[in-house]
């Protein structure tokens, strides 16, 4: 028997120009679940940067959080379509 389950995640990673290199600073992986729940892990690898960039960072990180939401809704609304398509069929 298999049994599939559907999921899906997001990998960000937040970078800055410094001596003119691109720099890593920060890195954000979400996970969402079925039911869409994420799950959130951060690596924050240069707090000096990140103290220094933290504006135009954070503007990112609301960015990112955006995203976010836009595929908690979609997953949630995929998942209230299938429930009445199943009414339907039920029905």
């Amino acid at each position: 028997m298999l049994k599939t389950n559907l999921t899906r995640h997001v990998s960000a990673e937040f970078t800055v120009n410094e001596n003119g290199q691109e720099v890593l600073v920060k890195a954000i992986a979400v996970n969402f679940d079925a039911d869409a729940v994420p799950q959130v892990f951060e690596a924050l690898r240069r707090p000096d940067l990140y103290n220094k960039h933290r504006r135009e960072l954070r503007k990112d990180e609301e960015a990112l959080s955006e995203l976010r939401y836009q595929i908690e809704d979609a997953i949630l609304a995929e998942k209230e379509a299938a429930a009445a398509n199943n009414e339907e069929v039920e029905g």
